[in-house]
This record gives C-alpha cells, structure tokens and sequence, in this order.
C-alpha cells in the first residue's frame, strides 16, 4: 500500500525523480512504504528509515509500526501494509493465506541475525542455563516453581519463586522461544506475566530479583543479566549469545530476522531493501545491538 501525495516542484526536479513517480501535470509524488510487525526489529526500521530518507531525499516516506510479527503478517495478508518485518518465519498457513488473498508467493530478506537472550536480575547467581531446563520452568507442565530447584538462592527473593517473564503469544520472539522449548507439543506455563514490548519485559525483570525472561539482542542493558544456554548439559557447553556464536548459530536460540513482501518487490521498496543489506543498512543494524549476516 503505497500512497502519493503532491506538491508542487520545479521542472528540472520533476525530471530528476521522474522513475520514483511524477505526475503529468509535473507534481511530485512522496512516496510511503508502510512497515508492521515485530517488536524487536521496530527500533532498528525506524533508523533506517530515517537514515535512507537522509540518503535518497523528502520524496520517500518509511512509516513503522509494531504490534508483533503475527499483526505484520495479518497486516501484510490484508494488504495494509507493504512490508511485514518478522523475527520468525511465515507458517505454512500464512505462506497458503498470502497466496490465496495476492496470488502471489511471499518474498523473504534477511535483514540481520538474533540471539534469544536468557535474562535474570543481576542478583542472581546463575550463570547458566539448559534447554531443558527453561522447559521446565515455562512448560504447562514443568516442574522448576521456585530457584532452589536449579540448586540456587537469589538475593533479595525472599520467597524463592520462579517469576515467569515472557513476551504475548503475537509476538514473533514468543514462538520461537516457544518452538525451541518445546516444538509443537506442549504450551506455556499458565502463571506467567505477559508483555508487549521486550522494552516493559527487560524493565521488570530488572526491578525483580525472582524473575526471568526473555529477549532479542537489541534490547539488552547493564540492568539485567544474561545467561548462557546449553542445548543438552552445561557440563557439554554454555553457549553466550555473543555476535560470533549467533552467526555460526551455535548459540541454541539464534535467529535470522527478516522482511518480507507479497512476491518479488519493485521500486522503490526493491532500492531500499537492497540498501538495507548493504553496508550503510548493517552498519546501523550493529549499533542497533544485531549482528549483520556478513560480520
């Protein structure tokens, strides 16, 4: 959905923007590419709209808004949006629906690389963490309630409870969080706090000494801790989500993130999603907190 309005320019401008669309009267059209979706990728699109804008001139408009990867997609499906920006890919229900509505296939980039960060208060002695134990904390049916169940005691906890943190089920980061758990059998704990930006989950976890939770990269801070995660033991590895390790995906919950359109994009989002990838793009997606797919 990309919309134009007018103002007046001069003839020599209309000549020099005639491929991003001018009208015959010699109007200047601003062109807008709406973007929706994820949470974790919403700060990093606004720098690079911003930034692109500064680049290519006025006469482009880059408008962002969140709401979580499953509304970027609905959005997208619903033709409400020109961009869906995802920090999971499309299921085969939504790849079947986005056919049926546009007749055309969707179109994936990956924009940047992610690592699904274990947090804690920075009280907390752990250091590390196992897969199986975080299904055992988040599972419907785990059996880790309170810290002594991880051989621990945590300062300023008194009551030595689990506080489940976690992202809402529209959000991109809970399925893959959710997936990597436990695949497609089992669902989340039912006494879990919910939130809709990582921003309001970090904030929690670092006033509250029982808690734990969950983000992408890009919202990390001094306030909380992060853990390392092991996908069988900790005593066969504790992997960090550093930038190597999310590249090499050997840190267990790394991540591509992406964009996506209804089939193969045209100008102008084609230029912009071209820049993106390239060096300018990645720079802005490292200072973002991200680690760029060529680092």
């Amino acid at each position: 959905m990309i919309r134009s309005y007018p103002k007046i320019v001069s003839l020599m401008a209309w000549a020099l923007i005639t491929l991003w669309g001018v009208t015959a009267q010699g109007e200047e059209e601003t062109v807008h590419i709406h973007i929706k979706g994820s949470d974790t990728l919403a700060n990093v699109i606004s720098a690079w709209g911003k930034a692109y804008r500064e680049k290519v001139g006025e006469d482009i408009l880059i408008d962002v808004s969140g709401g979580g990867s499953g509304n970027g997609i609905a959005a997208l499906i619903n033709g409400h949006s020109d961009i869906a920006s995802t920090s999971r890919k499309l299921r085969k229900r939504e790849k079947r629906l986005i056919n049926k509505k546009s007749k055309k296939q969707p179109y994936a980039v990956i924009v940047g690389q992610d690592a699904v960060s274990v947090l804690v208060h920075n009280n907390n002695p752990l250091n590390g963490i196992s897969i199986a134990q975080l299904a055992q904390i988040y599972g419907k049916r785990g059996e880790f309630d309170n810290w002594s169940d991880l051989g621990i005691k945590v300062p300023g906890c008194e009551s030595g409870e689990i506080i489940r943190v976690s992202r809402k089920n529209n959000s991109g980061t809970y399925a893959f969080f959710r997936q990597a758990l436990f695949g497609k059998l089992a669902h989340f704990h039912a006494d879990i706090i919910t939130f809709g930006s990582s921003k309001q989950l970090v904030s929690h976890v670092a006033k509250n000494p029982c808690a734990i939770g969950y983000s992408g990269m890009g919202f990390l801070n001094a306030s909380v801790k992060t853990l390392c995660v092991a996908q069988t033991t900790l005593e066969e590895g504790c992997i960090p989500p550093t930038a190597t390790f999310t590249l090499d995906h050997s840190y267990p919950l790394s991540r591509p993130l992406f964009l996506y359109t209804l089939g193969e994009p045209k100008e102008p989002i084609r230029s912009f999603l071209a820049w993106i990838q390239d060096k300018e793009g990645q720079h802005i997606l490292r200072k973002a907190g991200f680690v760029s797919s060529t680092h």
